[in-house]
């Protein structure tokens, strides 16, 4: 019976994660992000460093070293304003929700505040994913899986970034099939976005928007299901979001 039922908290954190779009705060952080990959990821980053040559077998570009500066921090401020803007999107969801006095300043204040630990959480375990999958693909599920909960406590009460990464692992230890069940389908369906898109040969620049709405839906859906599995674990708790009534404490 409890197997039954932590598969079925899998399945309906799944399900929530992949309409999740249909939330406000949600849509919003779909559409920013799309802006991000698509402008500065590939526009401005491909055209820098002349990747798109590389890519579609033509001439052979050497970028100076002015143009490489430029592509190297255009991805990094791409990098940080799409997680700045999955903070801002919890921090909405976890306050303005159960609070009429949340203004857009506050928002912004308190996404700003929690911003580095999320972002560090963030850059942990996407490294600690890429470099598992790249070894060998079993440990970086494990491991990838294991971490997955850090950006949720990272902005979970006043928990440090330590106890944050301590506190994914204990959780995915926990509920170590549901964990393991949603990175593995995140995982494939990543690649099935992927290949999609290869597969249509479309012309560079709507391969490039077809690629960042795919991976802007997809890094939306499978942080909601993150947080959404997450929330409904810690404390045991599976009615009232445990991490609203912590939010609520703190206000």
């Amino acid at each position: 019976m409890k197997e039954q039922s932590n598969i079925r908290s899998a399945f309906s954190s799944l399900f929530y994660g992949l309409k999740s779009l249909s939330e406000l705060s949600s849509f919003f952080a779909f559409l920013s992000i799309t802006l991000i990959i698509f402008l500065l990821g590939f526009v401005v980053i491909f055209k820098y460093l002349g990747l798109g040559a590389f890519l579609n077998g033509g001439f052979i570009f050497t970028p100076s070293t002015t143009t490489i500066i430029a592509g190297e921090f255009s991805f990094v401020v791409s990098f940080l304003l799409i997680v700045f803007s999955l903070t801002a999107m919890f921090y909405y969801k976890l306050y303005y929700l159960v609070s009429s006095n949340l203004n857009v300043v506050s928002l912004i204040k308190r996404s700003l505040s929690a911003f580095p630990k999320f972002l560090i959480a963030t850059f942990i375990q996407a490294i600690i994913s890429i470099i598992g999958l790249i070894a060998l693909v079993i440990p970086g599920i494990y491991y990838g899986s294991s971490f997955m909960f850090s950006n949720f406590f990272s902005i979970y009460g006043n928990s440090t970034l330590h106890s944050a990464i301590l506190n994914s692992r204990m959780l995915a230890k926990k509920i170590r099939l549901e964990s393991l069940f949603v990175f593995v389908v995140y995982l494939v369906l990543l690649f099935v976005f992927i290949y999609l898109v290869s597969s249509f040969n479309l012309p560079e620049v709507y391969s490039a928007l077809l690629y960042s709405i795919l991976l802007s839906y997809w890094l939306i859906s499978y942080s909601n299901t993150a947080f959404n599995l997450a929330d409904k674990n810690v404390n045991g708790l599976s009615e009232r979001s445990s991490i609203y009534r912590k939010m609520l404490n703190n206000s």
